[in-house]
């Protein structure tokens, strides 16, 4: 029995369930992995979410907090980590986290002040009711968590970013990795380094990926991708997006960062935000990528 988007978890594959936690206008997905070992992914935006949301919902699919053996994260954005804390209060499982998120897990408000003081006109104030929790098991890329989780580290949207390959059935849990065409809170894919992102791109690409299940519902290629066929374009799309952008970007350099971010909204985004700071880190990406070919070219 499926449960609805915001009162219940949605089985995606063998062992792999979603929950949709309202998040502003969209939401935020936390991934049970129903296994040996019992695993969360994510936690939400708050301690409301976790306990108004999260909780309810594992119990209706029988699961106790008790029984969940990780909390991991996909990365350190306050709307996926916002939960960790309330969660470390309830239960008794430990606190994994990739090597570079680690630390922004244990202190999450210095770099959410970092994140959001870049762009500081464009930005909303920094989220500082986040509390950080201590990190019992700190992970490194290709590790494989519980029996059947892999991590794979895939920088771009942040340094930190994982995806969590479920080696049973080919589920690629990759919270924000895949940016495809942003959301309506973002208007464009948002991504902190484009190089990094590109090759987090190609990386996914070469992997054994039957379906791809993402954090948010992403413009283009939605939250839930399934066949391998359909996962190739998905991430072909996601890597069109990023030449569209590219192509728009240099064709306007001459404008100021933010008029380039609005317009490229306006033709190529998915709606305007209240806040144009994600899409100016896109845009600063690109412009940083024709600044560094100009200098090669001489």
């Amino acid at each position: 029995m499926f449960l609805t988007e915001t009162t219940g978890f949605e089985r995606i594959s063998d062992e792999v369930y979603l929950l949709k936690i309202p998040f502003g206008p969209v939401w935020t997905g936390v991934t049970l992995i129903d296994g040996r070992e019992k695993i969360l992914i994510d936690s939400g935006a708050a301690s409301a979410d976790v306990d108004g949301i999260l909780v309810p919902a594992l119990q209706a699919l029988g699961v106790d907090l008790a029984d969940v053996a990780y909390l991991v994260n996909t990365h350190s954005h306050g709307d996926h980590i916002g939960g960790h804390a309330r969660l470390r209060e309830l239960g008794g499982f430990r606190v994994a986290a990739f090597e570079k998120a680690a630390p922004k897990v244990a202190d999450p408000v210095p770099y959410a002040i970092a994140t959001r003081t870049r762009f500081p006109a464009d930005s909303p104030a920094p989220v500082s009711s986040l509390r950080g929790v201590p990190v019992d098991v700190v992970l490194r890329d290709g590790d494989v968590i519980g029996d059947s989780l892999r991590v794979i580290h895939t920088p771009g949207h942040d340094d930190d970013c994982v995806c969590f390959l479920h080696l049973k059935t080919g589920t690629l849990i990759t919270g924000d990795s895949l940016q495809a065409n942003g959301t309506i809170c973002q208007g464009v894919g948002f991504y902190k380094s484009l190089p990094d992102y590109r090759a987090t791109l190609k990386r996914l690409s070469d992997l054994p990926v039957e379906t791809i299940l993402c954090g948010h519902d992403y413009d283009g290629i939605g939250y839930l991708v399934r066949g391998r066929e359909a996962v190739r374009a998905a991430l072909a799309y996601c890597r069109e997006r990023v030449e569209t952008y590219g192509a728009f970007v240099a064709a306007n350099k001459d404008l100021p960062p933010r008029e380039i971010a609005r317009e490229l909204i306006r033709r190529h985004g998915c709606g305007m935000p209240d806040k144009l700071f994600m899409a100016l880190y896109t845009v600063t990406e690109h412009l940083n990528e024709l600044e560094k070919e100009q200098k090669n070219n001489g």
